[in-house]
């Protein structure tokens, strides 16, 4: 009886064996078919996409890096400006400059402080200063006269000017007045005399008369040989107090080209080769005033 029982055991675990040993390579063949499967998709896949080629860039080799910087916002701007027009605008901007320092308002302290000036500039030529009071006017339409009175007493007393001569100058009211300045619409300048011109500022007896035409634009000429706006004023005051004082018109003239005009030569109409002068010249230093003491 024991000898059955352990043959049907033996019997029992060889059985299990081969179940067992058919399942492992049941399990093993379907491995192997699913890896040869998918080996077979993955080589049809790789065989339908084209290798790349040198005719079709990829996506980096489609949009190539430039090897040249890319402009900067200073380089892609408009180019400068052109130098020569860039001294223009500097020599306006300096001609406007002095300009507003001729005509702003002065107070009394500065009014005396100018004519200190002026009047040490005299004694230094050894000479005693004489004063001349003179008024300020316009006539027709030409503004305010505010700007062009302060104009006036800075350029009369400058000491580059007429004070070296023993001259200096106080603005009076009409009943002291040794000469009147008129600022003049051009149109009315004749009014004055028959040889005045309405193209140029003019003298007659005691009246000084500055053209207006002639204040805002001097003359293109002058201008143009190195002169500016604010020089011209400068000039064209001393040039008609000059007359007041005794000078005529082209006692002298130019001495040679690319020298300074002498400031009673007409340098409104001609210049001869001089270069624009808005003082008078040291041989023009003199005058046939006489007045009291200042």
């Amino acid at each position: 009886m024991m000898r059955r029982i352990v043959a049907l055991v033996i019997v029992a675990l060889f059985v299990a064996l081969v179940v067992i040993s058919v399942r492992g390579s049941h399990q093993a063949r379907n491995q192997h078919a699913a890896i040869a499967t998918s080996a077979a998709s993955s080589t049809s896949s790789a065989a339908s996409s084209p290798a790349p080629s040198a005719s079709s860039p990829s996506a980096e080799q489609s949009s190539p890096k430039s090897s040249s910087p890319k402009p900067s916002a200073s380089s892609s701007s408009s180019p400068s400006a052109d130098p020569k027009q860039q001294a223009e605008q500097q020599a306006k901007q300096e001609e406007q400059r002095q300009l507003d320092a001729l005509a702003a308002p002065l107070s009394d302290d500065e009014r005396s402080a100018i004519l200190a000036s002026a009047k040490k500039a005299s004694e230094d030529q050894g000479k005693q200063p004489m004063q001349m009071v003179y008024c300020v006017s316009t006539k027709g339409n030409v503004g305010s006269a505010d700007g062009f009175a302060d104009t006036v007493y800075r350029v009369l007393n400058n000491e580059h000017g007429w004070p070296r001569s023993g001259v200096v100058f106080t603005q009076g009211d009409e009943s002291n007045c040794t000469v009147t300045i008129t600022l003049s619409q051009p149109e009315l300048v004749p009014s004055f005399s028959e040889y005045c011109s309405p193209e140029y500022s003019c003298r007659v007896g005691s009246d000084v008369i500055i053209n207006k035409k002639r204040w805002d634009n001097a003359v293109d000429d002058w201008l143009k040989a190195g002169g500016n706006l604010a020089m011209y004023r400068t000039m064209v005051i001393n040039h008609e107090m000059g007359h007041a004082l005794g000078h005529r018109d082209n006692e002298t003239t130019c001495a040679g080209e690319g020298k300074k005009a002498p400031l009673m030569q007409e340098q409104s109409m001609f210049l001869k080769g001089c270069v624009p002068n808005p003082y008078p010249l040291d041989d023009e230093q003199w005058t046939t005033f006489v007045g009291p003491n200042a």
